[in-house]
């Protein structure tokens, strides 16, 4: 099932969470991948398709494969640092996949939408058709 605009748009904004809080410096590196799984684990009830199933999947493999669905705590210091390259450089992918099916549909509906009406407003033409002059009702 192909997800609505507002479904894509939710979940961009919760995966540019996600890479947020893995680059903030200013949380413990604990804090830091927690926060980043919390937003990641509450963007998708299933699994996405299409371009965004490998870097999904590869954020599951950097964290140990565990049972879509579950409760996922990962121990920083459990993660070596080719697991934590991969799984931030698969948030970002996933991420910036999600942005441009976003962009996309919102190109699409655009298109497809009926081309507005002028707005209304004073048709154009000579302005003494339009307005009596003063001196006329006198």
């Amino acid at each position: 099932m192909t997800p609505t605009l507002e479904t894509l748009e939710e979940q961009a904004e919760k995966l540019k969470n996600a890479v947020r809080a893995l680059a903030s410096f200013r949380r413990p590196p604990q804090e830091r991948l927690d926060t980043a799984l919390s937003y990641f684990l509450r963007t998708f009830r299933d699994p996405p398709d299409g371009d965004a199933a490998a870097p999904y999947a590869a954020v599951y493999a950097a964290i140990g494969n565990p049972p879509v669905g579950t409760t996922v705590h990962v121990r920083q210091e459990a993660l070596s640092p080719d697991e934590l390259e991969d799984l931030s450089c698969a948030l970002i992918d996933l991420c910036d996949v999600i942005v441009r099916r976003c962009v996309e549909a919102q190109r699409t509906l655009a298109a497809a939408a009926p081309p507005q009406a002028d707005a209304p407003g004073v048709p154009e033409g000579p302005l003494a058709t339009l307005v009596p002059a003063r001196g006329a009702d006198r």
